[in-house]
């Protein structure tokens, strides 16, 4: 019997995390009210409250507090049965970890930094520009704390025999700061022995080590409430929160947050470029389709509570996320009295009406010809050591170079998604494999790249990814890296038709350093490093005042390129797809024309905002095409005149028509790929490519 979700894509959840100190606080939230919105707004399912981030549940509990505001009435249950009765999905939202009641009332169950500060007396997490983003407003309890614990299970008890319900999101499942308190001291003495260690530092096995028990943990905990929940309610979907899945490695969160989870999922604010790279990743890591994407309905995020995105950017929200197949969710944000703008929800209404019509043509496989690897493990900076754990570090480089090269294949219109290290087997599924500054591999990935290359695949891979590994398979001796934080890439004959635009003259700048490698053949080198005139990091000594110039070349390559069993290696010796400069990204995009066998499963003439996806319904004989305008813009312009072209091989092309209106449009065919043209792409469009064999 299918689930819920497989036919759902509207969805939506309005956030109540509201305080009790007014009595007017809820007091007008209005049961039929809602619902009413929720249906001027096209939902299929709505994720509806039943505590929040400030603890107080929103049903008649013994196990916690009822929100005063509700005076004791089970408005939410009424809720409930509503949506039910107007034959919406019920998914219950439930705040793990962040409670600030549980955190109130229970101070043994605090997380507390190495210096015994809980949350609510921190004031630590400063955005740049000095707006904080965490001015002590959340209770954090700990998921090591057994009477936490015992407080989540008897709520997940009693919840499930008060509601009906098709699902369960649990929110905020991870770490949101370092924990020292006695239940994890306790534990790590245990588990491991001795003091949990304080400084942060990637070239220490102790502190490695106790990254992996933070993980481990929030593995479990996700796992064990997930359990307890189909425990009582067998039939329930569950979803963990994992927007942090491309977040530091603050959070501890891997794989493991996949593992529990019916289906990925989680809310995201950086716009539509991140939510394009997002959608390709979680439609790797989910376990079911489709995955979901949330979002707001306020911009730029859920820290506004009044500015209303336009009709343009909702849509171009729900089409990105349609064009790889998921659902999307919109989050609006209840008035703290209880009230909602019904203007929202018109709005909403009319992009869900449109977007409706092409629910029936989705399915089929995700056509991908590169893939991106994002590990869940390496999303750290092992160069930023020695800090104390009150104050981390929050880059991750990896995710910088993964995102640079998504963007940089979007517009120049090569099939790519992601894959990851929780699911190995995918490597098989795509033909060239992107290695972006991989900074942490185990021995099993690195096995698993080996076979991937020595079957056939190409490889594309920079920066610190696994040095030893790609010296065993280049055939080299890995030297370290330059001293030099400023360093160029000079490209010889050999390299020179990746350039583009470029002089051999004027290498690539590289803003950062790069690795050192000896043993390279002339024929394999494309690139060798060029350093600057003095050392960048030496203030008195300098060429040029306001930059570095090349001044001293190397022998070392800065990229190679050469055979490894029946594939190919691209090794470049920093993440040039990171870059921002035009140049680098052309070369990064020539590179991995370079290392296609085969021609592309589509191709496209057309601007770098227009982005292609495809999928195969085999057993229809049909392949769905989306074309998204991703702009970030309040109004998205239109673009004119393109041509997409989709690779049939020995298929014949049948009809190509435009959804969801199946008028039939022209078409030619050359070289294996039919072609159709697009006159004018305000925001979306969707094509079906029947054939015959």
């Amino acid at each position: 019997m299918p689930k819920w979700y497989q036919g759902s894509y509207r969805r939506n959840l309005v956030d109540m995390h509201i305080e009790a100190w007014d009595e007017e606080f809820l007091s007008r939230f209005d049961p039929e009210t809602y619902v009413a919105l929720l249906k001027k707004a096209n939902i299929q399912s709505a994720m509806l409250y039943i505590n929040s981030h400030v603890g107080y549940c929103y049903w008649p509990t013994q196990t916690g507090c009822m929100h005063p505001g509700f005076k004791g009435e089970d408005r939410m249950k009424k809720l409930f049965d509503l949506c039910h009765q107007e034959g919406m999905d019920v998914i219950a939202y439930y705040s793990l970890i962040y409670n600030n009641w549980a955190y109130e009332s229970n101070p043994d169950w605090r997380m507390v930094d190495m210096n015994g500060k809980a949350s609510r007396e921190r004031r630590i997490n400063v955005k740049p520009g000095g707006s904080r983003i965490n001015e002590g407003r959340y209770g954090l309890c700990c998921p090591n704390s057994k009477g936490y614990r015992e407080f989540v299970f008897a709520q997940i008890r009693e919840f499930c025999q008060h509601f009906d319900f098709e699902g369960v999101f649990f929110d905020m499942t991870f770490w949101p700061m370092v924990c020292y308190c006695n239940s994890c001291k306790e534990r790590y003495a245990k588990e491991v022995g001795g003091d949990i260690p304080t400084i942060v530092d990637w070239n220490d096995p102790v502190w490695v080590n106790f990254q992996k028990k933070r993980e481990e943990w929030m593995s479990e905990f996700a796992d064990i409430v997930t359990r307890e929940l189909k425990k009582n309610k067998p039939h329930a979907t569950v979803e963990h929160q994992y927007s942090t899945a491309t977040h530091s490695w603050i959070r501890g969160v891997t794989e493991g947050i996949s593992q529990a989870s019916d289906y990925a999922g989680g809310d995201l604010y950086g716009g539509f470029l991140q939510q394009s790279f997002v959608c390709k990743l979680y439609h790797g890591l989910t376990r079911n389709q489709p995955f979901e994407y949330m979002t707001s309905r306020c911009y730029p995020s859920l820290n506004d509570h009044t500015t209303m995105k336009s009709k343009e950017m909702l849509a171009l929200h729900t089409y990105i996320t349609m064009a790889h197949q998921g659902a999307f969710l919109i989050i609006d944000a209840i008035d703290p009295i209880g009230t909602m703008n019904s203007k929202v929800y018109e709005l909403i209404g009319s992009v869900f009406e449109e977007s409706k019509q092409y629910e029936p043509y989705l399915g089929g496989e995700f056509c991908k010809d590169v893939g991106i690897y994002f590990s869940l493990r390496a999303k750290m900076n092992p160069d930023v050591n020695g800090y104390d754990a009150v104050k981390p570090d929050y880059s991750v480089p990896h995710l910088e170079a993964a995102f640079g090269a998504a963007c940089i294949l979007k517009e120049n219109h090569i099939p790519y998604g992601v894959v990851n290290n929780y699911k190995l087997e995918d490597l098989s599924k795509v033909k060239i494999l992107v290695l972006p500054d991989v900074v942490a591999m185990n021995e099993v990935e690195k096995q698993a790249v080996k076979d991937f290359v020595q079957k056939g695949g190409s490889l594309y891979v920079s920066g610190r990814t696994a040095p030893d590994l790609l010296a065993e398979m280049l055939g080299l001796q890995y030297e370290g890296r330059t001293e030099e934080d400023v360093t160029y890439m000079e490209f010889n004959d050999h390299g020179s038709f990746l350039l583009a635009k470029t002089e051999a003259n004027y290498p690539l700048t590289v803003f950062g350093y790069q690795l050192k490698m000896r043993g390279a053949s002339k024929e394999q080198t494309l690139a060798t490093i060029t350093l600057p005139y003095t050392n960048p990091s030496d203030f008195g000594e300098f060429a040029s005042i306001h930059s570095n110039p090349p001044g001293t070349k190397t022998e070392y390559p800065s990229v190679i390129y050469r055979s490894y069993g029946k594939g190919r290696i691209m090794w470049v010796a920093a993440p040039l797809e990171a870059a921002q400069q035009q140049p680098h990204r052309q070369v990064f995009a020539n590179m991995i024309r370079e290392l296609a066998t085969e021609p592309f499963a589509f191709e496209a003439d057309a601007p770098g905002v227009a982005e292609v996806t495809l999928f195969h319904k085999e057993e229809e004989n049909r392949f769905l095409v989306s074309v998204v305008n991703v702009q970030d813009d309040f109004q998205i312009l239109p673009v004119y005149d393109m041509t997409v072209r989709i690779r049939l091989g020995n298929k014949k092309p049948v009809r190509v028509m435009v959804l969801p209106c199946e008028k039939e449009i022209e078409f030619n065919m050359k070289n294996g790929y039919v072609e159709f043209k697009i006159d004018k792409l305000d925001i979306f469009k969707m094509f079906a490519i029947d054939y015959e064999e």
